[in-house]
Parts: C-alpha cells; structure tokens; sequence
C-alpha cells in the first residue's frame, strides 16, 4: 500500500442516457456517423483507468467525485478532496483533455501540457516527475505545450482546483478533441495507455519522495 492517497479528479460532467452533462466540457466536430468525443467522457474513461491501474500495483487511489456522470461542482470537489487528504500525505491530479475553437470545425490545435498554480509549491516538485514520465512515454509523437519562464516545464493558472486544493495538485490536459488526428489517437488504448503509465510512474517517485510529507 503506498503511503500517498492520489486523489484522482476526472474533470468535467460525463454522459447519462446518451446526453452530455458537461456546460463548459470541450468536444470534437462531428465525425462522419454524427458521433461527438466529449470531454467529461474521456476524462472518466481515462481516470477509471488510472485509478484501477495505480490500486492493482498496491497505491491508494479514489476518484474524487465517486464515479458519478454529473457535473460535480468544483467547490464539491475541493472541499471532498481536502476532507479525504486532511492529516496525511495526499496528491490531487485532474484529468482534462483541451480543444481549440467551440468544437464545430477541426483546428490544427495540438499537445499535452501539464498546469499548477502560480509561484513555485510543491505541485511543481510532482508537475516536473509527471512531466518527465510523459516525455518518456509519448517522445516526439506530440507537441510539448510548456512554459519555461520560472525554469521547469509546467504551466501555471489560477484554476479553482489549483488554488483551493490543500495538498499538491496538478492538472493535465491530454489532446486536443478539435485536432483531427489527435482525437482519434485519443480514443484509442495505445494513447491510454501510455497516459496512464506516464501519471503511474509519477505516483511512484512521488510515493517514494521523502521530502515532502504531510503537512
């Protein structure tokens, strides 16, 4: 078991009867079967993933919204996540997946980029891990979307999720749905696949860090 509870957070509302629960949630044109790739529902799949993945090698991983289709309000989530983390060693990811545009015409939009909250904090200690895992799995198949102005590779945003979490806290945005051929590698297990071992081995140097405890 490890000693780190991983917070797993799979952004955004997912599908319930065949319709999209997501307001803000991103998605792709239209494919030719008149079929979209949503945002929340990629976001799910890939959290349930992960967190079935980081529990069979023995880690400590929930998903911070139960497994619900519903658009769990960030506030909800947070104040979960900040009760489940309360006097232990804890880690929040949030999983996206990004889009340029409103989702009605493809747009050369592509990569993966890895955010935190602004200044240097401990999320960047795992940002810096994460990203290097995802370098090492993907290479040179997708662009790399970083900012290296404060010196390491993560992006920084005042996301709600970012500010209001009292553990380190991350969040990936993993292909763009409104790139053509991105998305379709997106659905497919080889992309998964790769996204859930790079977060995986992450966990694992996180896990394995004496640095930064609880607290």
């Amino acid at each position: 078991m490890s000693s780190t509870l991983f917070i797993i957070d799979p952004g955004h509302g997912g599908i319930i009867n065949g319709i999209n629960q997501s307001k803000d949630g991103k998605y792709s044109p239209k494919f030719p079967d008149g079929s979209r790739f949503y945002e929340g529902q990629n976001n799910r799949d890939n959290a349930k993933r992960l967190i079935s993945h980081l529990s069979s090698i023995g880690f400590e991983a929930v998903d911070v919204t139960s497994g619900s289709d519903l658009d769990v309000p960030l506030l909800k989530r947070v104040t979960v996540a900040n009760r489940m983390g309360m006097n232990r060693k804890s880690l929040y990811i949030s999983i996206h997946s990004d889009a340029q545009g409103i989702g009605e015409a493809w747009m050369p939009a592509s990569g993966i980029s890895v955010f935190t909250s602004k200044g240097q904090t401990k999320s960047d200690v795992f940002a810096t891990m994460l990203i290097a895992e995802l370098e090492a799995e993907f290479k040179q198949t997708v662009k790399w979307r970083q900012d290296m102005l404060d010196g390491d590779k993560d992006k920084e945003e005042n996301f709600y999720v970012l500010r209001k979490t009292s553990m380190p806290a991350v969040l990936i945005e993993a292909g763009f749905h409104t790139n053509e051929s991105e998305v379709k590698r997106m659905m497919t297990d080889d992309w998964k696949i790769k996204l859930v071992n790079a977060i995986t081995n992450a966990c694992l140097k996180w896990d394995e860090s004496v640095a930064y405890p609880a607290g």
